[in-house]
């Protein structure tokens, strides 16, 4: 057993062992001779929403080479995304262990983690532009690095059912998440907040009408090719370091899917938190089909392609966006009443009316 090094605390209030991160960084700095002489947390810059809690560790450490120090990053989720689905934990824990070596993107080391996805200790990165500062460019190369994602997985979603911690949104995880959905309307009504949808009985109407015709609007989604999804692709979730280069980090929505909704998700939730955004939602559009058809060879009529977004809209807005807005406190969700109805109640509106 590995003795504790002078130093440390003698009360041990970390959810791994000493014996746990002594291991994952003597893997991770190939240094088998390393010892952790001390552990402590350090307040991490403003991060946007995410699962769960996140601290930043400082860990000292002393090896053949030398003291030193490392920043890492410890993240605990709190419990399941949804009952009855698989931790979201678990799923980046499972994405880093099992996928990362084959993903054409960069992401962060794992360090260490909980096999049930409790905690994980991951290498910290961090960004030298802030999201909210991303040029036209960035947003181009981060929709042809979805677009690499993508078609690394194009049409394999019968191989990734080896991967059993993944979502299934369509079809094994269709019920979860329809649920989820009616429940979160249940809390919306209960709660009277916001007024912009339970202060018109439209809107409630609306929200029924989706929950109503879920199969309707999953049968085009199922039918497209199925690949490995992010799950919540977005600049929020995405680095850029030093040398330019993009680290996706965040995996823990990831699913198996039709990658309209990873694209769906990018422009979206881009538009929701940040406005006015340096290149038109429509080029990434293009950009990405451009860069799947290369890749591929899939391409959609423009019919098409309109009847797939109006369903990923729908879809997406059932599956994550309704229990969000649950949970949002009313005084906060009435300050994005604005991007609500242009965003979303309109465009759903819109979409319902074309089913």
């Amino acid at each position: 057993m590995l003795r504790k090094p002078e130093g440390l605390p003698t009360e041990w209030t970390w959810p791994f062992s000493l014996s746990t991160i002594t291991a994952g960084l003597r893997r991770h700095l190939e240094d088998t001779g390393l010892q952790v002489l001390e552990v402590e947390s350090f307040p991490l810059p403003h991060r946007s929403p995410s699962i769960g809690r996140i601290r930043g560790l400082l860990v000292s450490y002393a090896s053949q080479r030398g003291n030193g120090s490392i920043r890492l990053v410890l993240k605990e989720p709190l419990g399941t995304t949804r009952v009855g689905l698989a931790g979201a934990g678990r799923r980046e824990v499972g994405v880093y262990q099992s996928l990362a070596s084959h993903l054409p993107l960069r992401t962060p080391a794992l360090i260490a983690g909980s096999p049930y996805g409790d905690w994980l200790i991951m290498e910290l990165i961090s960004t030298a532009v802030n999201p909210r500062e991303w040029k036209s460019r960035d947003y181009l190369k981060a929709i042809e690095s979805l677009a690499g994602l993508h078609d690394r997985f194009w049409d394999l979603g019968q191989d990734l059912d080896a991967f059993a911690w993944l979502s299934r949104p369509h079809d094994v995880d269709f019920e979860v998440h329809l649920t989820a959905a009616a429940q979160a309307i249940e809390r919306l009504v209960s709660s009277g907040s916001p007024a912009a949808l339970t202060g018109d009985p439209e809107r409630m109407v609306l929200l029924e009408a989706l929950i109503a015709h879920a199969e309707q609007i999953a049968e085009p989604l199922r039918d497209e090719p199925a690949t490995l999804l992010h799950g919540d692709y977005w600049p929020g979730n995405i680095a850029i370091v030093e040398d330019g280069a993009q680290v996706v980090y965040d995996w823990q929505l990831a699913a198996v899917g039709p990658g309209i909704l990873d694209l769906l998700t990018m422009v979206v939730k881009s538009e929701w938190w940040f406005d006015d955004l340096p290149l038109e939602p429509q080029e990434m559009v293009k950009s990405y089909r451009k860069d799947l058809k290369q890749r591929t060879g899939q391409s959609w009529s423009a019919a098409e392609w309109n009847r797939l977004w109006d369903h990923a809209l729908m879809w997406r807005f059932l599956q994550e966006w309704l229990d969000l807005i649950a949970a949002t406190p009313g005084p906060l969700l009435e300050t994005r009443a604005r991007q609500l109805e242009w965003i979303w109640l309109d465009p759903l509106s819109r979409a319902l009316e074309r089913l």
